[in-house]
């Protein structure tokens, strides 16, 4: 597809990947009156959002066929690429627009716009930050990376996810920079929160103390929350994501330090920490659930 040939007029698009990002991505969709088709490896995933008008594609290629803008919003980049580059659903890639919202490295990004320009394909990257319930909420913010007239022609897709859509560039792998340079800034405040916890505790101070010194709605103040109130499940007393999760993000870190032959000291040093509260049988605990690990 050259580029800018893209038709904003167009009402159908395709959404791939239904966890619970990509099923409030497809639910905003259908909310805007879009024609929606939608695919998920597993199938049962579908019927709510079938029942609601959404259209269920029998496969990867269904979904692609079906529409000129595609929605992908799975795990990874390696899992797009496992079921992109497939005969079948190839054939069906030129003259389409693909949004990519995952997770992944710069370089990943690049690979991906490489790839998918080279099958006539417009691409952008993406980035989601907020959670799933968050999306189509005025303050809800996305991240945008690739061709600015893509991007442009993009929007009447896109409005409908958030009110706070930034572009941030035509370097395709400055959504997902962003997203990790945010991330790192999350990581060492979170790993220095565990250890002012455990300092509370060491020295008597009560944790709750230690909450009150931040606002309602602070992720620090709920973390000293869920440790005042040994709540470690996951969800049980504040949304959050798991020890394992974080350490996914690490590893994100490290592989884009490798990328570009820079420091990595910082992820791999606070990988230790999760990586042993992950041994210790604790991964699917909330983020705060690292001061156990720091109490040995």
């Amino acid at each position: 597809m050259a580029e800018g040939d893209l038709e904003i007029g167009m009402n159908e698009i395709s959404m791939i990947g239904l966890g619970a990002m990509g099923t409030a991505l497809a639910m905003a969709q259908i909310e805007a009156g879009r024609n929606v088709t939608i695919w998920n490896r597993s199938s049962q995933k579908m019927a709510p959002l079938v029942a609601l008008g959404a259209k269920g594609a029998e496969n990867v290629a269904a979904a692609i066929k079906a529409s000129p803008v595609i929605i992908i919003c799975i795990d990874n980049y390696a899992a797009t690429n496992a079921i992109m580059n497939v005969k079948d659903v190839v054939e069906h890639l030129p003259g389409r627009c693909v949004i990519q919202l995952g997770t992944g490295t710069p370089e990943e990004a690049r690979t991906s716009e490489t790839w998918f320009n080279a099958r006539e394909v417009d691409y952008l990257d993406g980035i989601i930050q907020p959670y799933p319930d968050g999306i189509g909420e005025p303050d809800a913010q996305l991240l945008f990376s690739g061709s600015k007239s893509v991007f442009q022609k993009s929007l009447p897709f896109l409005k409908c996810l958030g009110g706070d859509l930034r572009f941030v560039g035509e370097k395709v792998g400055a959504a997902a920079a962003l997203d990790l340079a945010g991330l790192s800034c999350s990581l060492g405040q979170y790993v220095g929160f565990a250890h002012g916890a455990r300092l509370c505790e060491a020295e008597g101070v009560s944790i709750e103390h230690f909450a009150n010194l931040y606002p309602e709605g602070n992720r620090l103040r709920e973390l000293a929350e869920i440790i005042h109130h040994e709540a470690f499940t996951l969800r049980s007393l504040h949304d959050g994501a798991s020890i394992r999760i974080w350490e996914e993000c690490i590893q994100r870190l490290q592989a884009q330090a490798q990328d570009v032959n820079m420091n990595r000291d910082f992820p791999d040093n606070i990988s230790r920490l999760f990586k042993r509260a992950i041994a210790a049988g604790i991964g699917e605990q909330d983020l705060a659930a690292l001061v156990k690990v720091l109490r040995d």
